[in-house]
């Protein structure tokens, strides 16, 4: 994924990048496998803490973006960072039926596609060094990684926020922010919003036929 959205960001523009990611592209076939593994009543449940999760989501890309505007890199993913983690520690406290995620998270999706920062400047045009796009999966995986290690233990509320985490976009975001500028990230995560409402869909979907 982090190696596409680099190839579509390099030759069509960032924001073209962000709709790859935007995509159920991973959550499909998560789901699919889980399905295969656990069932299909496991899996419904599993596609119910997906929605939650793009709740968490959609407010990391809408403060990163606005703080992108003030901030440097580091200090916009540590707000971004913070935002999605309190989101999602917040969303699994209560038990919210799939009917009350999906209605809460379009009303999060149209409040931040209508507030959504304006660009400052344009994105810098920098080529890269070619040790970034390796870095940039290193990253990615170590994140992953690191998240799935640290989750069992901290216990079922704050392992269910980290699962929120959106590992992917935190990774693509704060490395467009400081190779091209701000101008850069807030169109690869309006690109990513943009194609969201295709995920919500497609989630649901799955989350009542299952």
């Amino acid at each position: 994924m982090v190696l596409f959205a680099h190839y579509l960001q390099k030759n069509y523009g960032h924001g073209i990048g962000g709709r790859l990611i935007g995509l159920p592209i991973t959550t499909g076939p998560f789901i699919l496998i889980i399905c295969i593994q656990e069932g299909r009543s496991f899996a419904a449940h599993v596609a119910h803490g997906v929605l939650l999760g793009q709740i968490a989501l959609s407010m990391y890309c809408w403060v990163y973006a606005m703080a992108s505007a003030k901030f440097n890199w580091w200090i916009s993913l540590i707000i971004g960072t913070a935002t999605c983690l309190t989101t999602g520690f917040i969303t699994t406290q209560y038990r919210i039926t799939t009917l009350q995620t999906i209605l809460l998270l379009l009303g999060v999706w149209i409040v931040a596609m209508r507030w959504w920062p304006p660009a400052i400047s344009l994105p810098e045009k920098v080529t890269p060094p070619s040790w970034e796009l390796p870095a940039r999966i290193l990253v990615t995986v170590t994140v992953l990684f690191g998240l799935s290690t640290l989750a069992p233990h901290l216990g079922a509320s704050v392992s269910g926020a980290f699962s929120t985490y959106p590992v992917i976009a935190s990774v693509i975001s704060a490395f467009n922010h400081r190779r091209y500028g701000p101008a850069a990230t807030m169109a690869t995560l309006r690109g990513l919003m943009e194609t969201l409402p295709v995920t919500i869909a497609f989630i649901t979907i799955l989350a009542y036929a299952l």
